[in-house]
């Protein structure tokens, strides 16, 4: 009986002092140590190692060929535009073209224009890429931070898509879905990620790091018969 009560303080004793130890190395912690634990998602891993194996087992035609990356010297990639284009016609706005990226809430209209400025009206569709659906890769650049969430029609958390998460483009009479193949951070004067390829494909583009516009954070979408959702 003396052996079971002494056994019993000692263990009371050793909670007593592990247990608020354990709360002060942990709880400052808790995000790193705990946050990833909660976040983690079986089938949206599964998807992001799924897609990433198919990209790197079907290159497009473009990496197979080796396309050159491009650098536009000091400007910016919102100012590598010819200053010589000109849009006959408007014909995204007219169709009522809107981004929609459900995993991080995010939903506004595209806007042409023929220089960076249209951005302050909503996201931007650069000219001289391609349309929703067509062949080639359609590029639209949008603000990061001139709104904030709860205001949807901004790019300030497109730094939390992934890779397997749907971008829909839908217009009046037309919706396309691309999925995240690619997520990356390149320098704000590369303009290889406005280039045309073989493929279908959207680029989203915005400002990086958060509150910065020292890089330009970007996001490739596909819509070809590997990547496709119907």
């Amino acid at each position: 009986m003396k052996k079971s009560a002494k056994t019993a303080i000692t263990i009371i004793l050793i909670l007593t002092i592990l247990t608020p130890l354990g709360y002060f190395l942990i709880y400052p912690n808790y995000n790193k140590l705990i946050g990833p634990i909660k976040r983690f998602n079986i089938q949206r891993s599964a998807e992001e190692i799924t897609f990433q194996i198919i990209t790197e087992l079907v290159p497009t035609k473009d990496e197979v060929l080796g396309v050159a990356i491009q650098s536009s010297g000091g400007q910016s990639i919102e100012e590598s535009l010819n200053p010589q284009t000109v849009l006959d016609k408007k014909i995204l706005e007219e169709l009522n073209t809107k981004i929609i990226i459900n995993s991080i809430d995010a939903e506004g209209l595209v806007y042409e224009g023929t220089d960076s400025h249209t951005m302050n009206k909503g996201f931007w569709h650069f000219p001289s890429s391609n349309l929703p659906g067509q062949k080639g890769n359609m590029v639209v650049i949008g603000h990061r931070y001139a709104k904030l969430p709860p205001n949807k029609d901004t790019f300030f958390n497109l730094d939390k898509v992934k890779v397997g998460d749907k971008i829909e483009v839908v217009q009046n009479d037309n919706q396309f879905t691309y999925i995240v193949t690619e997520t990356k951070v390149v320098e704000k004067n590369d303009i290889s990620v406005l280039q045309d390829y073989s493929d279908y494909r959207i680029t989203l583009i915005t400002c990086s790091p958060l509150w910065t516009s020292k890089q330009r954070l970007v996001i490739v979408g596909k819509l070809d018969k590997l990547y496709k959702n119907t």
